[in-house]
């Protein structure tokens, strides 16, 4: 797929394709289900999408001179005045809807206040953007009374549902709008995003190389998670967890279970802290999992190959997929509303620590 074309969506080249071929033939959808993990893209594809529809050079991206020249305009251009106001933000046609504060679910009403805002005419675009985020968080009511939205809206409406997972969009639902899946982005491909879009990632790998690349690791495939970490505040607080979580991958490794018992129970006493050393974790131990099968597995946490084999070989696979089982567990009785040392009690007998 040639570069000029959807310049800011990194990677995802079949959907690229896809989403080329609907917009320069003019068969879009109406509506687009955009499914994949936080952080791979989801709403920069909608972004992007939306201005090269309206994009001012629109028609002379790869389009031939009267000399059989191809000119080099990108699509969308980012430059003219259309796609500025879209890409920053600043277009009224352009509306996320999402999860109101404090609310765990997109409601009935949520949908109803779309409605009545979709049958009024775009104000200075052809087209009318919906980006539904978190849409896999509508309630059964909101799904079903969004349906008729979808079945028959105005011409000028474009609809782009995001979620992590579509399964978890009602069958009707799905059938109306074809599934796109963006994917976690390649690690060569966020540092070359990060090197050309922001200056902190050039100053950071000049300073420590080594940080730039664990830095990407830690990102778990999320552009907007890296540009996160960038903030050395953030970067700190992360990466002194990160570390936290191999020390306790070294103890569990070896014959200092005791040490191992202490370390987990010192994981702290709030809910949200907990899940996210968990997290770590269970990345850990994800990737010596995949190092038993492959050495040449993808690794998502460490960032030294040869360091992460090493710790593997201490471990035996059936042990590693036991932690990992009772990681998980408490994670899930944490989400539950368990109390917080009982659930990690509860995981260390269940990986055999105590």
């Amino acid at each position: 797929m040639n570069d000029r074309f959807f310049p800011d969506i990194v990677g995802n080249e079949p959907l690229k394709k896809r989403l080329f071929r609907d917009v320069s033939e003019n068969h879009l959808s109406h509506a687009y289900v955009l499914e994949g993990p936080r952080g791979s893209g989801r709403h920069t594809v909608a972004l992007q999408v939306a201005a090269a529809i309206e994009c001012e050079r629109r028609q002379d991206a790869g389009a031939p001179d009267l000399f059989g020249n191809v000119t080099e305009a990108s699509l969308p251009c980012g430059v003219c005045p259309s796609c500025r106001k879209i890409l920053e933000g600043k277009s009224p046609d352009v509306i996320t809807v999402g999860l109101e504060e404090d609310r765990v679910s997109i409601g009935v009403e949520t949908v109803r206040e779309l409605k009545n805002d979709m049958y009024t005419a775009p104000n200075d675009l052809s087209v009318k953007v919906y980006i539904i985020e978190n849409a896999d968080l509508m309630t059964v009511q909101a799904q079903n009374a969004f349906l008729l939205s979808l079945e028959d809206p105005p011409e000028y409406i474009l609809f782009f549902l995001l979620c992590e997972n579509s399964t978890d969009l009602l069958e009707t639902v799905r059938s109306r709008a074809p599934t796109l899946r963006t994917h976690r982005i390649q690690a060569e491909d966020i540092e070359k995003y990060l090197l050309s879009h922001d200056s902190r990632a050039a100053a950071l790998k000049a300073e420590n190389e080594r940080d730039l690349k664990t830095l990407i690791a830690v990102s778990q495939g999320s552009i907007g998670y890296a540009l996160e970490l960038l903030d050395p505040r953030v970067r700190k607080q992360v990466f002194e967890c990160r570390d936290d979580a191999r020390e306790l991958i070294n103890l569990l490794s070896g014959s200092r279970r005791s040490a191992a018992f202490e370390s987990i129970k010192e994981l702290g006493t709030k809910r949200v802290e907990v899940k996210s050393r968990l997290s770590l974790l269970q990345y850990a131990i994800r990737d010596l999992i995949l190092l038993k099968k492959s050495d040449s597995a993808p690794l998502c946490f460490f960032d030294d190959r040869e360091d992460a084999q090493e710790i593997a070989s201490r471990f035996t696979l059936a042990s590693l997929l036991s932690l990992y089982d009772a990681s998980i567990t408490a994670v899930d009785d944490l989400e539950s509303s368990a109390n917080v040392r009982l659930a990690l009690m509860t995981m260390m007998q269940r990986a055999g620590i105590i």
